[in-house]
Order: structure tokens, then C-alpha cells, then sequence
């Protein structure tokens, strides 16, 4: 049986894959949890063949991942970077994350609150337990990552979903112009408000990958 190892973006937590893992029993399930909200869980890779499945930060982070096992990664709402610079214009100022940070001491709940309600969330619930260190350790990670030039080792390894209304703008083209990408409608919370279609969209690459 096939694997699929799970990692959630900033602001979330494992459960943030529930709906679409409903969707996709039939393969068996590893979960990431960055310890934003509680404990941190970092489960070995899988010994045996798997997928690994990134939303926003988190597909930036496995496109780092390195394991004889790895079947490809399948980025939703992904990029590469996200802060701008001279040869990434549609990256965020990195300003903005560094506000964010100072603004984590001072008031988690609205930072988190205001971030998800500008990925699409309309009434957020946020978890009882803020770890603000985790939050600001992931946003100063974030505001100097850049995957691009780990792209090519992947070869045809990558597949990209992501949505032309994605309010994320490192997020609306994906991992970029190179890799096979489909655009889905409905912006930053794919795996949330269309889990169905993201669970079609796994199923097809796993199928057609002869390896898996």
C-alpha cells in the first residue's frame, strides 16, 4: 500500500487535512505537525514507496526532502519562495512577515485570525493553545526560504494544484511556468473547501505513475 506523508502550512496543524484524507482511504496516511497549536510530531520518512503531499509552506519545505523512497511531491496552494525579490516581483514584501512576527507577541489570536480569514477563511476557529515561538520560528523560516533551484532534481516528480484566485500571490502559479500544474478555482484552502477534487487529483498521479 502506498503512502501518503502530510504536511500542513503556516497557521495549521495536521487536522487541517481531515476533510481530504476522508476522501482517501484507501492509502495509508502519515501526518507532519509543525506544533503551532500543541506538540510538534515529525514521524520518520516511510521505508517503503510514498507521496508526499505539501500545502503552501509545507510543499515549499518538502521540496527539500530527500528519500531513495519518495515517489514525488504533490504541491497544493505551493510555491517555491514566497518573499519577493528582484527576480521574484510576485513574492509578499518581507516586511509584512516581519510585522507579523513583532505582532505575534502582542496578539497571537489576531494575527492568526487576520491570516486566516485572508486565506479564505470566513470564521476562523482558532485552537486554545498558541505557541507563539513556533508561529514566529515558522514565519522567519518562511521569509527566507527559497526551493527554486531544488526544482530541477525532481525531474517529473512534481505535480502542482493551484487556483488563479489565490490571495497568496507566491501561491497562483505554483511551483512555476516548468512543472505539470492544473488550476482549480477557490483559492487558498483547496484541501478544505474542495477535498473531493484534490482527492481526485492524488488519485490520478498516483494511478498513472507506473513506480507507484
Amino acid at each position: 500500500m502506498t503512502t501518503l506523508y502530510f504536511l500542513h502550512g503556516w497557521g495549521y496543524d495536521a487536522s487541517f487535512w481531515a476533510p481530504l484524507r476522508s476522501h482517501l482511504s484507501e492509502l495509508r496516511h502519515v501526518c507532519e505537525d509543525a506544533g503551532y497549536f500543541g506538540p510538534a510530531s515529525r514521524p520518520a520518512l516511510p521505508e517503503t514507496p510514498f507521496w508526499a503531499i505539501g500545502h503552501s509552506a509545507g510543499a515549499c519545505s518538502l521540496l527539500a526532502l530527500d528519500s531513495p523512497h519518495c515517489l514525488g511531491l504533490i504541491s497544493i496552494n505551493g510555491f517555491a519562495r514566497f518573499t519577493s525579490a528582484e527576480d521574484f516581483p510576485k513574492g509578499v514584501p518581507e516586511r509584512i512577515l516581519q510585522r507579523m512576527i513583532r505582532q505575534l507577541d502582542r496578539q497571537p489570536e489576531t494575527v492568526l485570525h487576520q491570516f486566516r480569514q485572508m486565506c479564505g477563511e470566513t470564521d476562523p476557529a482558532l485552537p486554545a493553545t498558541v505557541n507563539r515561538e513556533a508561529l514566529k520560528a515558522g514565519l522567519s523560516t518562511l521569509a527566507s526560504m527559497d526551493h527554486r533551484s531544488l526544482l530541477p532534481r525532481w525531474g517529473g516528480r512534481l505535480h502542482s494544484l493551484h487556483s488563479p484566485d489565490d490571495p497568496l500571490s507566491p501561491a497562483r502559479n505554483g511551483l512555476g511556468p516548468h512543472v505539470p500544474g492544473i488550476t482549480l478555482p477557490g483559492g487558498h484552502l483547496l484541501p478544505l473547501t474542495h477535498p473531493q477534487d484534490c482527492a481526485a487529483l492524488l488519485k490520478r498521479i498516483i494511478r498513472d505513475t507506473p513506480s507507484a
